[in-house]
């Protein structure tokens, strides 16, 4: 036996953890520290193991602890005896190997769980790092290792190593943020697609626009004036319109390894999981869904999940830019307002720079919906009835139309009794469906649905011809030839009905109705009034045709110079919140503004330029006939006795607003001392003692000030 070879032995150390091993020395080769000295061995460097007619394999030379053993006996771990196909007592040659075991760069591993059902994509990540875990402990890898009923999440599974940097003769060295497992193409049969998502029904422009941006992954920047080097990309909209959809589409292109981040993650798991990606040489795609749930202003860690996600954004740009490509990862998120959800310190240049809004669908864009989802409508009226369908739903969402085919389907099902083909869904069944679900856009806590017709108001024909004639639209060449109004500002004196006529324009104009008090935008924290503004027009737009209603206007609008409030700096940047919106309506006469104030001196001189305020209407107090139609509607509700002359109260009540004279009406009988007193006796010594609170001068104020306004 020559100075190299050895006697083989099973190392005991080994043999107390037959049954859950944690392959601790399963790499290593133990040498009596006489022998490991005189042959030239170095401790933790690679030795190389050869029997007779075996193939050579790397080990990890090691003294051995036991002096006593004879110094022509090795010590090896029972997986590396079952690796190596040796047999105890059998000869080995052991030689010197070539420098220090080198650091395992990727791990690839195969499941070998009988019988087991495919390990989910979104579960991956989590077994990957569980098994580098199992690979910390172990310290040394070798190929053919396996790990057997491993437990995670109440899910048992057994793996196997297939190969270590490539290679499935050598072994390596376990080593901490550089060292990860990937699974073998055989359990990976998710990925190698084209990052490419397929035309979806009412969103052509944005998927065109995210493939543009899937595109520049697989190019390099040269000859790019300015390369778009952020692998993260922002799809943002409304509740329904189809965000957590394109996140599903873009996971199915099978281009990468699936990773979605969830609302318990910690800022430490995410850097993991960034990291990882960013030095595996196969795609990942990282995806986020309602990305607030991360960095929500109402987030305890909220800075520190920015800082996180900014620098691991930055980390992938620098990759980026250090090769003149993008590295195959890509970060997806999804958020309601790309504005105001996403920090200003996400938005820079290589992080998510890019956004993409998914709009609600106009009328073409819901019938492509509708007919995509495939109603089960006859076929003779399956086109008439996608067309009547489509333009019946005025802010529906994707979400939205299909909850309406789902209960026009229930509909259909208590209708005909037991499921059957033969009876097609009906209109009338789709019309149950459209009773049952609101909008989402008009699901929100300043929307205040209008009940008032113009019939319900007495008098102000004035008013009411005017406010029809802001909203006629003209047919033929006269359509061409202008444009509707923008806004519309009511001012008058208190009480005057403004808020009912605002109700009875949106009534009568079938538009849907916004309706808020300046007031409550104003919020005590800086940029919330200018971020519920935004999120007003946002929610009309969508909601369009649509009408938004300001009543106490001149809290909000008041002039940016005058001596009130409103020229403090959260006003000013309220008022330039107001005036930008308005100015940036795609399509006129989509959102009609329409607002109301009772110190319209107040007002910023900026509402005057043309696009804005163009209409101005007076609603003065309410004439005879007006008050006449106040006192008859009360009269009706609180029951007065039939005897009343309503024309006589009305004449009583020249110079009071329409709030007073149903303020009269509320309190005569209550505070009345005699009830034996004459109904009409009871309503006059109401008049006799109420005040009227518009003064002649306050009318003349009203006056003087429409003509300045108008010149």
């Amino acid at each position: 036996m020559g100075k190299d070879d050895f006697k083989i032995r099973l190392q005991p150390q080994d043999v107390a953890n037959q049954k859950n091993p944690t392959h601790k020395n399963a790499a290593k080769i133990f040498i009596h520290p006489t022998t490991f000295a005189q042959g030239g061995f170095t401790t933790a460097h690679l030795c190389n193991v050869q029997t007779d007619g075996a193939v050579r394999l790397e080990a990890v030379a090691w003294p051995a602890p036991d002096k006593n053993v004879a110094n022509n006996i090795i010590s090896i771990s029972r997986v590396f005896q079952k690796l190596a196909s040796v047999e105890l007592g059998q000869i080995a040659r052991v030689t010197p190997g070539n420098g220090p075991v080198p650091d395992a760069a990727v791990v690839v591993m195969r499941e070998i769980t009988p019988d087991a059902v495919p390990l989910p994509s979104s579960e991956q990540t989590r077994w990957q790092y569980h098994l580098e875990s199992r690979l910390e402990i172990a310290e040394f890898i070798l190929p053919e290792i396996s790990f057997d009923e491993i437990v995670l999440n109440g899910s048992r599974r057994s793996f196997v190593v297939t190969s270590v940097n490539g290679r499935t003769d050598c072994v390596a060295k376990y080593a901490p943020g550089t060292t990860i497992v990937e699974f073998s193409n055989e359990d990976a049969k998710s990925t190698g697609g084209k990052l490419e998502v397929n035309l979806l029904p009412a969103m052509r422009h944005q998927v065109n626009e995210l493939n543009e941006f899937f595109d520049d992954f697989d190019v390099e920047f040269e000859g790019y004036t300015i390369p778009t080097y952020s692998c993260g990309i922002i799809i943002h909209g409304s509740h329904g319109t189809g965000k957590s959809m394109l996140l599903d589409q873009i996971a199915a292109t099978n281009w990468g390894r699936v990773i979605r981040l969830t609302y318990n993650e910690k800022p430490s798991t995410i850097q993991s999981y960034f990291k990882t990606a960013l030095e595996q040489r196969s795609p990942t795609i990282i995806l986020i869904d309602d990305i607030t749930k991360l960095i929500g202003k109402d987030q305890s860690n909220r800075q520190v999940m920015v800082e996180t996600i900014g620098e691991a954004l930055d980390a992938l740009a620098n990759k980026a830019r250090q090769q003149n490509r993008r590295p195959h990862v890509l970060v997806v998120a999804t958020c309601l307002d790309y504005l105001n959800d996403i920090p200003h310190t996400l938005q820079r240049p290589g992080r998510f720079e890019e956004h993409i809004a998914l709009p609600v669908p106009d009328a073409q864009g819901r019938k492509e919906i509708i007919k995509h989802l495939k109603p089960t409508f006859s076929p003779d009226v399956f086109d008439q009835y996608i067309s009547d369908l489509g333009d019946r739903t005025h802010a529906y969402t994707g979400a939205d139309l299909r909850k309406v085919l789902y209960r026009a389907t229930k509909a259909w099902r208590k209708r005909v009794g037991s499921p059957s083909k033969t009876h097609p869904l009906t209109w009338d069944d789709a019309v149950k469906g459209l009773q049952e679900v609101r909008p989402t856009a008009m699901h929100d806590i300043n929307l205040k649905p209008p009940t008032v017709r113009w019939s319900d108001i007495g008098g102000y024909e004035e008013v009411k011809v005017a406010l029809q004639r802001v909203l006629r639209h003209p047919t033929g060449s006269r359509a061409r030839m202008s444009k509707p109004p923008k806004g519309v500002l009511l001012y008058g004196p208190p009480g005057c009905s403004k808020t009912m006529t605002a109700q009875a324009m949106a009534t009568e104009s079938d538009f849907n109705f916004f309706a808020v008090k300046g007031g409550e935008l104003l919020n005590m924290y800086v940029g919330e009034t200018e971020r519920s503004i935004r999120n007003l027009f946002k929610r009309a737009r969508e909601a369009s045709p649509s009408i938004i209603f300001f009543d106490e206007f001149d809290s909000i609008a008041g002039s940016r110079s005058g001596p009130s409030g409103s020229g403090s700096s959260g006003g000013v940047q309220a008022l330039t919140t107001l005036l930008t919106e308005m100015d940036g309506f795609e399509r006129i006469g989509e959102v009609f503004v329409l607002a109301a104030t009772n110190k319209p001196e107040l007002l910023d001189s900026a509402l005057r330029r043309p696009g804005r305020f163009d209409e101005l209407i007076y609603v003065p107090l309410p004439d005879a006939k007006a008050r006449q139609a106040i006192f008859t509607a009360k009269a009706k509700e609180l029951e007065f006795p039939t005897d009343i002359d309503v024309a006589e109260l009305a004449s009583r009540t020249e110079g009071y607003s329409g709030a007073e004279v149903a303020r009269i009406c509320d309190k005569a009988f209550w505070d009345a001392e005699d009830e034996t007193m004459p109904a009409m006796e009871v309503l006059i010594k109401a008049i006799e003692k109420t005040p009227r609170l518009v003064t002649g001068d306050m009318l003349e104020h009203y006056r003087e000030w429409g003509e300045r306004f108008r010149s």
